[in-house]
């Protein structure tokens, strides 16, 4: 008979494995839709094929004695914006003036849109397309070593069993390169991605003692 606590931990790596079976057919259709959309963006013949050329212009009125203080009192702490975006061919700009009085906020609101070089913008979707099929193909790669490691829990006699702290080490390393990419794109994810990598190699060595201990319990006994 298996101790209760080890029928659990068998029970976690099922239930795991299954969910990360449908997370690795999510992350390959991912890859293989951005990779048809970079294709599709390439085979586009004209510079000229889209263009854009407009304004906009709105006021909003916001009644805040009518509404609960918890959102008028986020809207009273908006600041103005003044956006001027010129990337990729696209030249938009984005006024936001505001107004208070006693109950209520004003928010004029300016923009315009200036499209003339549509193969700029058709690299940068390109680009797109590919930066989401790279992360697709690292979060599938995450996703297949921690299948592994559900499945070494799923089946084992014991957490401090060699074949899933290999599992733990593996999963571990796996997600060393989504760390990397998230630090230098949002450093304070990244970071957190990076504690948690190496959270889960102390846990990996502490689990390699706990075996070694085990071990030289059995050889006692």
């Amino acid at each position: 008979m298996k101790n209760e606590n080890i029928k659990k931990i068998n029970t976690l790596g099922k239930v795991c494995r299954i969910l990360l079976i449908i997370a690795r057919v999510v992350f390959i259709i991912g890859f293989v839709g951005c990779i048809v959309g970079a294709i599709a963006f390439l085979t586009i013949p004209k510079s000229d094929v889209i263009t854009a050329d407009g304004t906009v212009s709105a006021q909003v009125h916001v009644d805040t004695s009518r509404m609960p203080s918890i959102f008028s009192d986020e809207l009273l702490d908006l600041k103005e914006n003044n956006i001027d975006f010129d990337a990729f061919g696209t030249g938009a700009k984005w006024i936001v003036e505001r107004n208070v009085t006693d109950n209520e906020v004003i928010y004029d609101i300016d923009g315009a849109l200036d499209i003339d070089n549509s193969s700029s913008i058709i690299l940068g979707a390109v680009g797109s397309f590919a930066a989401g099929a790279v992360m697709c193909a690292l979060m599938l790669i995450v996703v297949i070593f921690a299948g592994k490691l559900a499945k070494a829990l799923e089946v084992c006699n014991s957490p401090f069993e060699a074949n899933v702290l290999k599992a733990m080490k593996q999963f571990a390393f796996s997600l060393i390169p989504i760390g990397v990419i998230q630090t230098f794109w949002n450093g304070s994810i990244g970071l957190t991605t990076i504690f948690v990598i190496i959270a889960i190699i102390i846990f990996s060595f502490i689990f390699s003692y706990g075996a070694e201990l085990q071990k030289e319990s059995d050889e006692t006994l």
